[in-house]
């Protein structure tokens, strides 16, 4: 897992996921900062899917607007700490939720504001 100290703090985003939508439970971290082997990342921090059976892809996303978003590819159900690396370059600022969709259907399961 990511050491997150010696980041300013200003550039550490995190939000606290507790919730139940469908019959499927999310809780965990979601936390947007610095990887200390270099760039930007999403880290998901034990972070819990239950009674998914699909598999789900995550996006950073402007409001929740998927059509606004980077792809930052599958979830790793199997691991409860991880993270998805965000190309480097991009400006993060204009990036507010983390939306999980499935990959299938594309649908949204949840969005998580940042």
């Amino acid at each position: 897992m990511a050491d997150m100290s010696g980041q300013d703090p200003s550039e550490i985003i995190m939000a606290t996921v507790d919730e139940e939508r469908k019959g499927t439970s999310f809780s965990g971290t979601v936390i947007l900062g610095i990887d200390p082997d270099g760039g930007v990342v999403v880290f998901f921090r034990d972070f819990l899917i239950e009674d998914y059976k699909g598999e789900l892809t995550a996006n950073l996303a402007t409001d929740g607007d998927i059509t606004k978003s980077i792809d930052l590819g599958e979830i790793d159900h199997k691991s409860p700490s991880f993270g998805l690396p965000i190309p480097l370059g991009t400006d993060t600022s204009l990036y507010n939720t983390v939306v999980l969709s499935d990959k299938k259907s594309k649908k949204k399961i949840l969005t998580i504001n940042l």
